[in-house]
């Protein structure tokens, strides 16, 4: 199309001039040769209906490609927007002919089909849309699956210890099989913590693996030590509560009063139990228990000092954690056991545990915060 007769289209917005500018339209698709919606007959009969400035614009039109007359058409289209916005200035109307109401008629029936035609070609436009979001997403969930398949041939994921992308036949995914499954022995633990492969997970199913374990082989052979072992691997998986049950049931282990060391041992890893779950009182009478049966043993010691000093006998419990040293519970192990009890303290007896410290010299980093 002409830019310039291109141009003229432009001078007639609909929302202002709405029959000049579907009679534009109209024109427009007449000349228009990729479009055959609009016939001689049809143009010829709305530019007689509407006067003589529109039969001149049809002329010029028709003419166009034999004579260079696109200013021509400009200006008479310019001519023809000056006197609608007077018209419309005065007499509220772009056009005043007694041919009006059949005009509008007219107009409107064209304006009606262009809408109607506009719409549909929106519809098409968004169908096709749709068709192409629904091939390119067949195509992503196609890629998606051979990506997939391509994986699962080469690794293998572990989502319940929250590790990915290990690969199969790998001596980790071997171990974190068997993790899945049940116990793993105590070495593959270790080798998976050096390897990097360890986390909260992972450490809370070795644990609890175990301890089910335990628990099962006690109840099968009656062998208290299993007992022992099965409730400080519950506590070792932060699972305490989950073995409080069999604690109370079988407390005070009448089946082991003959073996003082075996009887401690139940009574301070019970004690453990009833600590980890903050019944201080319970776990200071199973660790006073428990001393007074292996008094040179360090272990009910420790439990008796942490008691204490949570139940806020700071001064007692820490005379009970030198008695533990005395009895060979190593330095670095009293210094991460007083950290761990510290942190564990109500504020008040932080307070009181933090001026006693440092009132016998002591100067963690832990106590200033």
């Amino acid at each position: 199309m002409n830019p310039i007769v291109k141009k003229s289209k432009i001078l007639f917005p609909k929302s202002n001039f709405p029959i000049h500018h579907t009679f534009m339209e109209v024109l427009f698709r007449y000349y228009s040769t990729d479009t055959t919606d609009v016939s001689s007959s049809d143009i010829g009969k709305l530019s007689l209906l509407m006067g003589k400035e529109f039969i001149c614009l049809l002329y010029l039109v028709e003419h166009l490609d034999e004579n260079d007359n696109s200013n021509e058409f400009f200006s008479l289209c310019l001519k023809m927007k000056v006197n609608a916005k007077k018209l419309k200035a005065t007499n509220g109307a772009e056009l005043i002919t007694d041919e009006l109401p059949k005009i509008t008629e007219a107009i409107e029936i064209y304006s009606v089909a262009f809408e109607q035609e506009k719409l549909a070609l929106l519809q098409e436009a968004e169908r096709l849309k749709s068709v192409e979001r629904a091939e390119l997403a067949k195509r992503v969930q196609e890629n998606f699956r051979l990506q997939e398949a391509k994986y699962l041939k080469t690794f293998c994921d572990f989502p319940e210890f929250g590790i990915n992308r290990i690969k199969i036949g790998s001596h980790a995914a071997k171990i974190l099989k068997r993790l899945q499954g049940g116990v793993i022995n105590e070495q593959d633990f270790i080798w998976l913590d050096e390897k990097g492969f360890n986390n909260e997970s992972v450490t809370k199913a070795f644990y609890i693996n175990r301890a089910k374990s335990h628990l099962a082989q006690w109840k099968i052979s009656n062998k208290p030590w299993n007992l022992v072992n099965a409730i400080a691997d519950y506590r070792k998986a932060k699972s305490s509560q989950e073995v409080l049950g069999v604690v109370k049931s079988n407390y005070p282990f009448k089946f082991s009063r003959g073996n003082k060391k075996l009887n401690s041992a139940l009574l301070t890893t019970s004690g453990g139990v009833y600590r980890d779950l903050n019944q201080y009182a319970e776990s200071l009478k199973l660790g006073s228990e428990a001393n007074t049966l292996t008094p040179s043993d360090f272990r009910p010691c420790t439990l008796i000092g942490a008691s204490n000093i949570l139940l806020g006998n700071v001064s007692e419990g820490y005379e009970w954690y030198q008695k533990a040293k005395e009895r060979g519970f190593k330095p670095d192990s009293y210094d991460n056991e007083l950290r761990s009890v510290y942190m564990r303290c109500s504020k008040q007896i932080q307070k009181e545990l933090r001026i006693d410290l440092l009132g016998k010299g002591y100067s963690y980093s832990w106590l200033a915060s």
